[in-house]
């Protein structure tokens, strides 16, 4: 009984530091809407930024969708490469597993009306929440180096698409889209076309770098084994 009732407590500490980096992306969230939202400051850090970004990505706004892509590609670099290492990709794929086999198993027990499993399964519910959290903020870590860069590039972003003087580009579906006006779901196309790039390529990275990496690990521990008969 001690140790179910010490069981929270020691998971405490865990969760609010959980709840802690939670709270910092939301308020840096906020803080980059409030930002976006008010012109006296969002021109002038975007304006600013111009000095860096607009040699480097911006094309003298000639070629929008180039920069668009080429911002997301390199902020989809920039974010999982960092991720990558921060991760337990072991101790991930075991917390991932035993999610599912709990998962399955309360299935099961509310299906067949097992009070006495449920409970006992609620009880190991705490220590899976506490690897979860665990795990999740591992890979957050990184985040807290890239989300200034992220911050300012994404201003500067802002700023580019309201400065451009002509907002119309031909693109497979339409020879005169509007990147500012459209709607790519429930986003801007020119945001859209954005996160695409961030997301594909921060996916690709990584399962290259997952892939390189396991490969040289199975193949060191199969010398290993060699080496020990």
């Amino acid at each position: 009984m001690q140790r179910g009732n010490n069981q929270p407590v020691s998971g405490q500490p865990q969760m609010q530091k959980m709840m802690m980096i939670q709270f910092i992306f939301m308020f840096a969230g906020l803080g980059l809407i409030f930002i976006i939202g008010d012109p006296a400051i969002r021109n002038p850090i975007g304006n600013a930024m111009n000095i860096v970004f607009m040699p480097l990505l911006g094309f003298n706004h000639s070629s929008p969708i180039l920069t668009l892509m080429l911002t997301g590609i390199i902020l989809g670099l920039i974010s999982s490469i960092p991720r990558y290492f921060f991760t337990d990709w072991i101790k991930m794929g075991k917390v991932q597993s035993v999610s599912r086999a709990y998962q399955k198993a309360m299935r099961e027990a509310m299906k067949s009306g097992d009070r006495a499993r449920q409970q006992k399964l609620q009880k190991m519910s705490m220590q899976r929440q506490m690897d979860q959290a665990a795990m999740s903020m591992n890979t957050m870590k990184p985040l807290f180096v890239t989300e200034v860069f992220f911050f300012l590039i994404f201003i500067w972003l802002y700023v580019f698409i309201l400065s451009l003087h002509y907002q119309y580009v031909s693109v497979p579906w339409d020879m005169n889209l509007n990147i500012v006006t459209t709607k790519l779901y429930v986003m801007p196309f020119w945001m859209g076309l954005y996160t695409l790039g961030n997301l594909a390529v921060g996916y690709f990275v990584t399962m290259v770098m997952k892939y390189i990496d396991f490969t040289y690990k199975i193949r060191k521990l199969e010398e290993e084994e060699a080496q020990s008969i």
